[in-house]
């Protein structure tokens, strides 16, 4: 041990700031002014804190029981599976670089690959910008996947403003405009898609950062160009009934004539 720790050591012992241990229980005892034990160290290496734990230059923040300072450059919380090769390692804080942009959970094998992570396994819902979740993924927005697998868009009148009637113009314009393609994905390669590519399509289906579409706005588009195709059909239905029955009005005309001759 260190002469000046040792020396240091001893003097706060001899206040009774920490008291050493010698039962099988603990081995270190920290107190303080009301000599109460504020952290101790067992006998097998269990550290135990009364208060608040402020790790790595971290300070008080609010009533959280621990902060951990995170360094730039350096990761925040890791748990490791202590393998002496390739440990599998699940990784919680900032992210690494020269500024803490945006927060990160992963798992990963050293020198291997990434890991699945995996959010109740057993069972319970998980819900994002909602504390309420009522589906196995639940958005604050409304839209949920179902324990079937279905995903559903948040559709509510209540979700919804500035609502108006899609006209038959837009709905047919949009699409003309639409150009079917097949695909592959980048990252999958081997599975192959049809859709669209959102900077070709109708800005009426697109998002406006041109880099995606929504499947039900195609879907209204579509609904909404058979709704007025159907109309014209009901229309020209009641027109040729209309003529025919003219016709045979004409028919019944011309053969009376025929007979009269």
């Amino acid at each position: 041990m260190n002469k000046k720790f040792a020396t240091i050591l001893s003097f706060v012992v001899c206040l009774g700031i920490i008291t050493p241990a010698y039962a099988a229980e603990d081995r270190l005892s920290v107190l303080n002014m009301d000599a109460e034990e504020v952290f101790t160290v067992n006998d097998i290496g269990d550290v135990s804190v009364k208060g608040v734990l402020l790790s790595n230059g971290a300070s008080y923040w609010g009533s959280a029981p621990f902060v951990l300072g995170q360094d730039l450059g350096n990761r925040g919380i890791v748990i490791t599976d202590k393998a002496t090769s390739n440990p599998k390692n699940i990784y919680f804080g900032w992210n690494v670089g020269t500024t803490h942009d945006y927060a990160e959970i992963f798992a990963l094998q050293e020198g291997v690959a990434y890991k699945n992570l995996i959010l109740n396994p057993n069972g319970g819902y998980v819900g994002i910008r909602t504390t309420s979740p009522s589906y196995p993924l639940h958005m604050g927005s409304g839209a949920y996947c179902t324990a079937g697998g279905v995903w559903t868009n948040a559709s509510s009148r209540k979700y919804k403003t500035d609502i108006k009637q899609l006209t038959a113009d837009k709905a047919l314009d949009a699409l003309t405009q639409l150009k079917p393609v097949e695909f592959a994905y980048k990252v999958d390669k081997g599975e192959k898609h049809l859709g669209f590519i959102a900077e070709d399509a109708p800005a009426l289906v697109a998002t406006k950062d041109r880099k995606g579409m929504s499947s039900m706005d195609v879907v209204a588009v579509l609904t909404k160009v058979v709704q007025e195709q159907q109309r014209t059909v009901q229309e020209q239905r009641q027109i040729i009934a209309e003529l025919s029955k003219r016709l045979a009005v004409v028919e019944k005309g011309v053969k009376i004539a025929k007979y009269q001759d």
